[in-house]
This record gives C-alpha cells, structure tokens and sequence, in this order.
C-alpha cells in the first residue's frame, strides 16, 4: 500500500498537505493500491502521471480535479470516486490512462463531465450507468478518446439502460469553443454519449416530456421511462401534471365519477368507478388510482402518442407537489387502507373533509357538498373491471349498468362466492 503524509515540515513549520501537485503522486511508484488521504481536497495536471499503482483510492474531502490529473497511468481502478465532493470532471482526466476498467458511480455534488473526460476506459461490458440529480452540463462525447468528432468505437461503452436522476435536460456542450483551438470539437452526435445499444433512459417522474421536447434529448424518444410504487393494498393515487400515463402491463388505471348510496346506514356508500386497462392513456393533469402488484415498483411510459381516454367528469384531483388543496362548498377525501372499511376514501385526520394534505404527483376524490356524506364511499374495482373488459359489447361508460345483484359482505367487501351468512344485495341485508 502506498500513500503521502498528510502533514509536512519545512523551515521547522507544520504545514497540512491540501493539494497533490504535478508528479506529486509518486510518479513511476508502483504496488497494488495508492490511498489519497483524507484531507486532500485537490489533484493538479499530472499529479499522478505515469503512475504504476493498480487502485487508487479517492478521499471524501476531494474537491477538484485538473484535466489530464491520472494521465499516462496504468490504473485499473478508482474507489471512492461516488464519495467525494468533487463538482466536475475535467477534460481528459484519464488520458492514456487504457488500463482503466471502471464502472463509474458518480458523487452527489457533480455539476459537469467534460469531453473525452471519461475515455480509455476498456470496460466494454459495462451496461447501466448512472448520472446524479445535480448533473447539468455534459460534452456530447465524453468516452471519446480523440480530440475530433471520430470516435473509436474501442473504448466507447455501449450502454443498454441508463438513468438520469435530474428532472432537467443537462444542456450538452461541445469541446471549446474556438473552432482554431487544437481540441475543438463540434460534434452533436448523441450517440457518442452513451453509444448505440440503448434500450431504456430511466428519468424522474413527469420529466419525459422535458427530455423528449429538448434537441438534444430527443434522440432517445421513446426510450424514456418513469416509475411508481405500488404499497401493500396493491393501489395507490397518481398523476402527472406535464404528461400523459400509459397504463402498463399488469396494472389497471381508475377514475371516479359520481357517488352512489348504499341505502343503508351499515355500508358505506359506492363510488361509481370507470376502469381503464393495460395499454390506454390516462390525459395529463388527471387524478387517477392505480393498481398493480402489491409491493412493487411498476415502470411506465409516459408523453406517448396515441388517443387518450375520456376522463370528463373526473372527481380526482391531483398535484405535482406536496401541498393542501382546500375549497369552498367541497368535501376532501384521500385514499387509504386504515378506515374501518377496509381500503377507501376517507377524511383525512382531524380535517372533518375540509381539506387533504397530498404528496407530489398524488390524487385525492374532490365531492360538492351536495353529494358528499359524512361516511367514507366503498371502491367496486371488481365491477369496474368487468364492465372495461365487456366495452365490445356494451359502451364502457355505462359503470352503473350490471351492477344488479353484486353481494357485499357488512364490511362493504365485494363476495363473489358467498357462503351462508348475511350479505349487502342492491343495498338491503339479505340472509343466505
């Protein structure tokens, strides 16, 4: 193991080392791993030039970085890279450096990746990456190992599934800006950016339309995808504010139109839901509920093209932040599992209905104080369903049709195959 003390003495004096500057990182030393201790907050240009170790390790306390700081060395690995505070990667950090076998996890704080910063790295089968929420500036081609818009596909990484964690579109940038300059590069070629083989761009909820509309993100249209996360009861509110939603395999989208009465003071009363299966698009800005496997996390395509379903008379409302949402002459309930009814919609803590506090890109059921009750309203996802799957034989619209003779238990459960007991039929108990 090699290092370098973290305090010097000169002319009798102290001094704590900040910064490894040009060969300072013992340049021609060899061994197994090189340990850059902490305290050092930055490497200069050729700090470890010509270098033999095999690892280096970074410091949390690393700040900056010089272009050309690890040029010429035969390093294969860098640990701790995600760990420091660094806020760019400077141009050709790793120059010659083609020993270099890395899978690069990124820190927090970075801001920008400059050109060819990130090239000579031989990890051919290095698939997903991923580049940190605070990531706005980015060169067009940042494996590139040549200074012109050539690249050299070998050692370009042909990533298949990539994850922006910024809401934003990075503004891409080219090599300079002197089109005299030796390393000038006007290049706008996004497939230098992550290579060719692209499946899927992961990005954060209601952003697709960002990256999608932008010049330069929209070379990997329709590779974007969002995802949500489905709890415990299997469901949960959503909605996007910028985008639409496709509904994807294995899950059903539901909205909620209108408020029927149990006719009975035991039950709650029914909302009147209309259901929408794999493969239609819910309109942006649309409160919906959203079932899938409990537990899961479910990835979506968001902004697609296609027709949208009609979801007038919806009485969900959503927001794309967490706020209150509050009005005169309406009633506010929000969807949960902890009612005395099983999973419904009810009122929220010690609002009395007044108002509902929601998390971003939630939804919650909005009712005018004429129709709404001081019960909670029991959810029939199960005859929404059917009545979706029959929209060849009868118009999907019509939720309340069919509904004659559906059984609930006193809990307002749907029972399919009742046993003997006392069951909710049309609103009146029955005994079976």
């Amino acid at each position: 193991m090699t290092t370098i003390p973290t305090t010097v003495k000169h002319a009798g004096v102290d001094y704590t080392v900040k910064v490894i500057g040009i060969y300072g990182g013992l340049g021609g030393a060899s061994g197994t791993d090189f340990y850059i201790p902490e305290g050092i907050e930055g490497l200069t240009s050729n700090s470890f030039a010509a270098t033999y170790v095999q690892t280096l390790h970074l410091p949390s306390t690393l700040k900056w970085l010089d272009g050309w700081a690890l040029m010429g060395t035969a390093i294969r690995h860098i640990v701790g890279l995600e760990n420091t505070q660094i806020t760019a990667i400077p141009f050709r950090l790793c120059e010659q450096s083609n020993k270099l076998s890395q899978h690069w996890v990124f820190p927090p704080t970075l801001r920008r990746i400059a050109d060819a910063s990130l090239a000579y790295n031989i990890t051919l089968n290095d698939k997903e990456i991923t580049l940190p929420e605070h990531l706005d500036s980015i060169a067009y081609d940042p494996w590139n190992p040549t200074a012109s818009t050539f690249y050299s596909p070998r050692y370009l990484n042909r990533y298949e599934r990539v994850t922006l964690l910024n809401p934003n579109p990075a503004l891409m940038t080219h090599r300079g800006n002197d089109p005299t300059h030796e390393y000038y590069n006007n290049s706008t070629d996004m497939k230098n950016l992550f290579g060719t083989d692209v499946l899927v761009v992961n990005v954060p909820v209601d952003a697709t339309h960002a990256y999608e509309t932008n010049t330069d993100w929209s070379y990997f249209a329709g590779k974007y995808r969002e995802q949500v996360n489905i709890g415990a009861t299997g469901y949960t509110t959503y909605y996007l504010e910028n985008e639409n939603f496709k509904v994807p395999t294995g899950c059903t989208a539901y909205i909620i139109t209108g408020v029927t009465p149990s006719g009975s003071i035991t039950t709650p009363d029914n909302a009147i839901v209309k259901a929408f299966g794999a493969g239609k698009i819910i309109p942006k800005q649309t409160g919906f509920i959203l079932q899938g496997t409990p537990n899961s996390t479910v990835i979506y395509q968001a902004n697609v093209t296609g027709i949208e379903e009609d979801v007038t008379g919806n009485l969900l409302v959503g927001t794309a932040t967490e706020r209150e949402i509050s009005g005169a002459s309406y009633k506010y309930y929000v969807l949960s599992n902890s009612g005395d009814q099983g999973l419904g919609f009810y009122k929220q803590g010690t609002r009395g209905g007044a108002s509902i506090k929601l998390k971003a890109h939630r939804a919650g059921l909005r009712l005018t104080e004429s129709i709404a009750r001081a019960k909670s309203f029991f959810i029939d996802f199960d005859a929404a369903r059917e009545n979706a799957n029959v929209a060849g034989i009868r118009n999907i619209g019509q939720e309340a049709e069919g509904r004659d003779n559906v059984i609930y238990d006193l809990q307002g459960r749907r029972v399919k195959n009742p046993t003997h007991g006392i069951y909710i039929i049309n609103g009146k108990k029955v005994i079976k």
